[in-house]
Order: structure tokens, then C-alpha cells, then sequence
């Protein structure tokens, strides 16, 4: 995550969504750089790289800090893209016999709570398979940020975001930890896991206007 006071802005991490370019591109202007998997920090900063919107807001308000002073943005991937890059994250290191089967593997996962499971450290992957509504939403179903972009829209939506949070002209866009895929997305998918992600991640498919083709 990034935090400026100056700038007042807060950019969270959600996994598989390009958040590395963007912290780094945001490296200059930010007053808290955090990029520590574990779950705290410190007792004066516990805050973590992948923390959530809902748990930042009460550590702002036990630091006696304003959350609705800063503009608080947030990345965003075709599901169907970012669960294949998911998945080749957490087995990369894997040889092919001890890979689960992708469907397999989805199917175990949730959109919210345990969500892709792993260690207490490991949020990136917990929160890897998260619906971003459940990600950025309180109980309530109040919106705790004020901006998603597209990670498929950056080149466009990063000047514009640059330019309202009165930050210096970007030249060019950062592409950080770009990961490979073994084939193509399509190849992951059969037409029983296809609806599978259709009702997990109804709403963002909508909101973005995301399909597998």
C-alpha cells in the first residue's frame, strides 16, 4: 500500500492487479511505503501490502487520522485473468505432478473470508480471490474507495489520476512482476467453471464489463 498526508491520497494492493507498477510509480509521493507481507508492521504503523480497506479505516481512526480526508484508490482485473495469474503464482515453484488441477483448485477457493486460503502472512493470496465488492466494501456494504481503475485501462486512467491528485506529469507507465501463463486464458476454462465465475464475481464482470472472450 501507499499512503501520502501531503497528497492525501491511499492506494491499496490488490493482489494480481498490477499494484506493483502502481506503488512504484507512486514511490516519490508517498509518505508511507509499505511492502511487508506480514500482518503488522509496528504497533505506531500496523499496516501490511495487501490490507484491506475495511481494516485501514480503523487503524486510521485509532491514529486520530480522517479516512474521508484522503482519496483512496484501488486496481481491478478481469477475474478470469486474474485467478489463472493467481494460481501460477502460488505453484510456479511447483514441478506439474504436484500442480492441482486449475478447476480444482478454483473450485476449493472462496470470494470472500478464507478466500484462496494460505498462510497468515500470505494475504496476497487470501485476498487474491476475493470479489473485489467484498474487498472494498464495509458490513454495511458501504464503498470505502473512491476510485477502482482497470488494470487493462492503466495507460489512460493513471494520467488522469496523476493529474487529479495534482502530482507531477507521469512519462511513461511502470510494468512491474508481470507474470507468465503456460497457455492461453481460454485454455483454463471449461464451460462448468465459466459459470462457476460467473456467479462468484457478478458483480465486478458487470460493473467492468469483463468476459472471458
Amino acid at each position: 500500500m501507499r499512503i501520502s498526508h501531503k497528497h492525501k491520497f491511499i492506494f491499496y494492493c490488490n493482489p494480481k492487479t498490477g499494484s506493483d507498477s502502481f506503488r512504484e510509480m507512486l514511490n516519490a509521493y508517498s509518505d508511507i511505503k509499505v511492502n511487508n507481507n506480514s500482518k503488522i508492521q509496528g504497533e505506531k504503523y500496523p499496516f501490511y501490502t495487501h490490507i484491506s480497506p475495511i481494516e485501514t479505516k480503523e487503524i486510521f481512526k485509532n491514529l486520530g487520522w480522517n479516512y474521508e480526508d484522503y482519496f483512496k484508490v484501488i486496481c481491478t482485473r478481469n477475474p478470469y485473468n486474474k485467478l489463472v495469474s493467481l494460481y501460477e503464482m502460488v505453484y510456479k515453484r511447483y514441478p506439474n505432478f504436484l500442480r492441482p488441477d486449475f478447476k480444482k483448485w478454483v473450485i476449493k477457493t472462496k470470494n470472500n473470508k478464507t478466500g484462496g486460503g494460505g498462510k497468515d502472512h500470505q494475504r496476497w493470496r487470501k485476498y487474491g480471490t476475493y470479489a473485489l465488492e467484498y474487498f472494498i466494501k464495509d458490513e454495511k456494504g458501504n464503498f470505502l474507495v473512491d476510485k477502482v481503475i482497470r488494470l487493462e485501462d492503466f495507460s489512460q486512467e493513471v494520467p488522469k489520476l496523476f493529474k487529479h491528485l495534482k502530482l507531477p506529469e507521469i512519462r511513461g507507465i511502470i510494468k512491474k512482476n508481470v507474470g507468465k501463463k503456460r497457455k492461453s486464458t481460454q485454455e483454463y476454462y471449461d464451460s462448468e467453471l465459466v459459470s462457476i465465475i460467473k456467479k462468484r464475481y457478478s458483480w465486478e464482470l458487470k460493473k467492468f464489463r469483463y468476459d472471458l472472450f
